[in-house]
């Protein structure tokens, strides 16, 4: 990959394993606003997407930002379902000797993304981190995507996007940056972050 200046991570489901945890925390909202149980089935369908999309699914009528400050308050609550993904502190440690720039670019709450990040032991890892806020649209607008190489000063061509879901993919094109897909149907994929480095000629760490 010529010319790559930057790598940008999803979060859930990429660097944190979180599928479970977000499962029962969705279940946990709709028993505290009063909402019909969600599904597995439900659920997968929309694992990726942000929280305006589950407010049309799941919540309807309900107050965004409570939704919100529930999803922020609450998903740690659920932290025995989390868990870091194998080769993500190394994969990060082999991009940051390469002086390759690191950026998470996700649709859960930037919030709520810092405090996974921290739990995981990863933030001081990443040089930004990037949410949905309310003049930048949850994937798959590249609203997000286009934040980070503007705060980080990156051309979308240097840049690369791992991610884990359609939603990824087509934020990634519509920002025009490079995509890596981590255990997607559609190849080439990453079947584990630690393929990462070889793939974009990282060498070993010494």
């Amino acid at each position: 990959m010529p010319d790559l200046r930057a790598v940008f991570f999803d979060l859930d489901g990429v660097l944190i394993d979180s599928k479970e945890a977000w499962f029962r925390l969705v279940n946990g909202a709709a028993r505290h606003f009063c909402k019909p149980d969600v599904s597995r089935d439900r659920f997968d369908a929309g694992w990726g997407q942000g929280i305006d999309a589950d407010l049309r699914q799941f919540f309807p009528g309900c107050d965004a930002g409570e939704v919100e400050r529930f999803y922020v308050t609450h998903l740690l609550d659920f932290d025995t379902f989390l868990h870091v993904q194998p080769g993500a502190r190394d994969t990060l440690y082999r991009l940051r000797d390469a002086e390759l720039l690191r950026g998470v670019v996700t649709n859960t709450p930037t919030p709520l993304a810092r405090d996974l990040l921290a739990w995981a032991g990863l933030i001081g890892l990443v040089d930004l981190t990037a949410g949905p806020a309310p003049a930048r649209a949850s994937k798959p607008a590249p609203d997000i995507i286009l934040f980070a190489c503007r705060e980080l000063a990156v051309e979308p061509r240097r840049v690369l996007v791992v991610g884990d879901s359609h939603f990824d993919a087509e934020a990634a094109k519509a920002a025009r940056t490079q995509f890596l897909g981590f255990r997607t149907p559609e190849e080439p994929a990453l079947q584990a972050l630690d393929e990462l480095p070889a793939r974009i000629g990282v060498r070993p760490r010494r």
